[in-house]
């Protein structure tokens, strides 16, 4: 049995203990048996976290690590432990291993588990690590404590590669921080400083065998790695805990287009490579296109040009003189703004540069200038990275913009995932709630792999607070609330209790829900409706109605909306807790969702207009809150129905952004107009025609262009287009009710915990249907047509419909 050992607290008197660690393989993690030796919980040569010594450990820097060990024979397998704060890439013998750790917080610190044995040799191997600490110009999303390093072979006979003070040191003298405004980058920006490297201060080869490290310090030990669920109050403050999530995919894109040179560059060669030569004493400007938005780790490889300046520049669109963008595929008479990085070549032969974290673009702008030397520009090319979601579900039909939609939906949502979620790759990467719930549709409908939406739950969770209300966004070093996303985080769990039967792990986060609910229903008044609001009430930014994103009736209270969204929440909540046997309190809870629903009835609806009002005052009216009243089933069937009209044809109503939209789709559907939903997707067609090739955050001026909340149509054409959605908990039972609108032709698959749900439709010549759907082994379902049902076996039905 292999013996695996973890990361240990400072305490020597520990007793043995079981923890799962994780092995990724292919991309895949696969659950590792830990088994612990009596004899080793009292050995001194565990891994220590080590640093830089003579350091504060919260300034920013860049440090390299180095050990050495012999090898008499390669085994099979060769487990190490690794982590880092803030951020590491792990390197044997010059080759990249690892980079990391998984974003978390303090609490939860996570470590990459690998099997490193095919990096290895017979003789002498080099273990090495590049870990940086951003310090006070870290994004936003980064925790952090101090600068550390730590890394742990998996047992007994891999003790010498452990971190200690045997391990040498050295600061990156070269690398400083670049700060930005929000003007310089095109708009609100809080992903952090980007790089500047002086090329001649920097160690070339710290990571090979042949580098000169002895003027290099012996690393300072700052403790023993405290894991998790041990004895927390000993040790090191990070409580460590193994990553759940597999590595990132790392894909090599072709070149960008060469738009213009602006200078005396002499191209070279475009056909794999981007290839220049600048002249010494010359200024050059060179204007790039990916064609499409990326993200990842840009490689600019250059040769010569002794104190050139290079800068180079990334964003997603161009500005023209008014700071508008425009039609993203439009260039000439635009200026760049957008963070970026800058080099300082210190005349050597083929030297790379690699920015310490991601990058996201679609144009890149190359500014260099050279001195007394010429500059060989030898490559430029990135290497695409996100979270390796393989797409199994699809949609097709008979409408080519439709297709183009889910393309550009599906490349949002994939620059929106990476270690986290994220609401969008550019400006701020937080793992927001109001966006993470529908990626985790988006993730549950169309992967088999749902291993992000659990670490986005865990996190969310793990992000409580003493009032009982989530962050809004975690991981995050600063703590904002928005209550309607705590709501929203009620919404989220129950879709994936819903759609996978995980029913342990749904359990453990009840007892959290209660303490949401009970916040909120601590805030209803005696008009039963809930009174003033603390904190941001964020529901849609892209509404110009709604100040700040927040609607009428939060400071002086009595909101229709968040009365509506809590009533909603709750029959979310006890949904859970019937089915758990957790029931005791569902009586109380709905009978405060049938009043809050009976109050904003009586002070908020317009009879003349037979809508709800933001407030008792009846000054404003929006799509978001009829919409809320017929989620929280305020209305009967047919009354839906007129509103779900009312929603789609009364402009003067405030009008929901893209984003909220996914809540007011969902209306149409459970008010029997689902078919609309076809039309409302023609909004998306705009961007198309504008030369988008993600979707934005609100509109043609948004901030950012990719956003992801606005990929939810991946999710409507399968849920409400095609009409495949859980009947029962986990997925057991299916319900199929299309809603086709003007197709002619359409089909769906959708991934089921059993395998895959597909629905085939076709309408003929003689306005008959044929529809035919297969459902996995052993799972049952009803199909719904025009009012009637029909069964539905596992295995193929086919239906012919009028």
């Amino acid at each position: 049995m292999l013996k695996v050992h973890p990361f240990l607290s400072g305490s020597t008197s520990l007793g043995c203990f079981v923890l799962s660690v994780f092995l990724f393989v292919n991309g895949t993690a696969q659950d590792l048996p830990f088994v612990a030796l009596p004899e080793q919980l009292t050995d001194s040569r565990y891994a220590e976290w080590i640093t830089m010594p003579g350091i504060e450990g919260s300034e920013y820097g860049v440090y390299y690590f180095r050990k050495t060990i012999d090898v008499a024979t390669v085994p099979e397998k060769l487990i190490i432990h690794v982590s880092a704060d803030n951020r590491y890439r792990l390197y044997i013998n010059g080759k990249l291993v690892s980079w990391g750790p998984a974003a978390g917080d303090l609490y939860h610190w996570n470590y990459e588990t690998i099997d490193v044995s095919k990096f290895l040799k017979e003789g002498t191997n080099l273990i090495a690590a590049q870990v940086w600490n951003m310090g006070k110009y870290a994004g936003a999303r980064q925790i952090s404590c101090r600068t550390a390093f730590i890394l742990q072979g998996n047992s007994s006979a891999e003790t010498g590669m452990n971190t200690n003070w045997s391990w040498k040191v050295f600061r990156d003298k070269g690398y400083f921080p670049v700060l930005l405004t929000d003007d310089q980058v095109g708009g609100g920006y809080i992903a952090g400083a980007t790089d500047s490297v002086i090329a001649a201060l920097h160690p070339w080869g710290w990571n090979t065998e042949r580098f000169d490290d002895s003027g290099w310090k012996p690393a300072q030990e700052l403790g023993k790695g405290n894991h998790s669920g041990l004895n927390t109050w000993l040790g090191t403050p990070w409580l460590l805990t193994p990553r759940t999530i597999p590595p990132m995919e790392e894909t090599w894109e072709t070149p960008p287009d060469i738009l213009y040179v602006d200078g005396k560059a002499v191209l070279i060669d475009t056909a794999e490579h981007i290839r220049f030569t600048i002249p010494k004493k010359t200024k050059t400007e060179i204007l790039l296109d990916n064609r499409r938005l990326t993200m990842g780790f840009p490689h600019l490889t250059l040769s010569g040009g002794k104190n050139s300046l290079i800068r180079i520049q990334y964003q997603e669109a161009l500005f023209d003189n008014a700071h508008k963008k425009g039609n993203r595929n439009e260039w000439k008479g635009k200026h760049m703004k957008g963070y970026y990085d800058v080099f300082l070549a210190d005349g050597g032969k083929e030297r790379t540069f690699l920015p310490l974290w991601l990058r996201t673009f679609r144009y890149v702008k190359i500014t260099i200038i050279t001195k007394q030397e010429p500059l060989d520009i030898l490559d430029f090319r990135n290497c695409f990275t996100a979270y390796p979601f393989v797409p199994a579900g699809d949609f097709l039909s008979n409408d080519s913009s439709i297709s183009r939609i889910w393309d550009i939906s599906w490349h949002t949502a994939r620059l929106c995932a990476l270690e986290t979620y994220m609401d969008c790759p550019y400006y701020e990467q937080l793992q927001y709630i109001g966006d993470t719930r529908i990626q985790a549709l988006i993730s549950l409908y169309l992967t088999a792999d749902d291993r992000l939406v659990r670490n986005a739950l865990s996190q969310f969770y793990q992000s409580f607070q003493p009032m009982g209300l989530t962050k809004s966004s975690h991981p995050q070093k600063q703590v904002q609330i928005i209550p309607p996303f705590s709501l929203h985080y009620i919404g989220m769990l129950h879709d994936y209790f819903m759609l996978r039967n995980d029913t342990s792990f749904v359990k453990g986060f009840l007892p959290g829900i209660r303490f949401i609910l009970d916040w909120f229903i601590s805030k209803i008044d005696s008009t039963g409706m809930l009174g003033p609001l603390p904190f941001w009430n964020h529901i849609d930014g892209g509404t110009k109605e709604f100040y700040a994103g927040s609607p009428p009736g939060i400071t002086e209270g009595h909101s229709a909306l968040m009365s509506l969204l809590l009533a909603l929440s709750i029959n979310d909540a006890t949904n859970m807790f019937e089915y758990y046997h957790l029931d005791c309190c569902n009586a109380y809870y709905r009978n405060i969702a049938a009043r809050l629903i009976s109050s904003t009835i009586l002070h908020c609806l317009e009879p003349g207009r037979g809508l709800i009002a933001e407030t008792p005052e009846k000054k404003l009216f929006s799509q978001h809150t009829n919409a809320l009243a017929i989620l929280a089933g305020a209305f009967s069937p047919e009354e839906s129905k007129t509103i779900a009209s009312k929603i789609v044809q009364d402009t003067s109503l405030a009008q929901a952004s893209l984003y909220f939209n996914f809540y007011v789709f969902q209306a149409l559907k459970m008010a029997g107009a689902g078919s609309e939903v076809l039309h409302q997707l023609k909004k998306w067609d705009l961007f198309l025609k504008m030369g988008f090739t993600t979707f934005p955050e609100h509109g043609i001026d948004s901030r950012s262009d990719c956003h992801a909340w606005s990929a939810h149509p991946l999710y409507d054409l399968l849920n409400i287009v095609c009409g495949i959605e859980p009947l029962s908990p986990g997925f057991r039972t299916v319900k199929i009710e299309p809603r086709h609108g003007y197709l002619k032709t359409m089909e769906g698959s959708v991934v089921h915990p059993e395998g895959m749900i597909t629905v085939r439709y076709k309408e003929n010549e003689d306005k008959t249907v044929g529809c035919s759907v297969e459902l996995p082994k052993n799972v049952t379902g009803i199909f719904v047509w025009k009012g009637k049902t029909y069964s539905l076996p596992s295995g193929e039905s086919r239906l012919m419909l009028e």
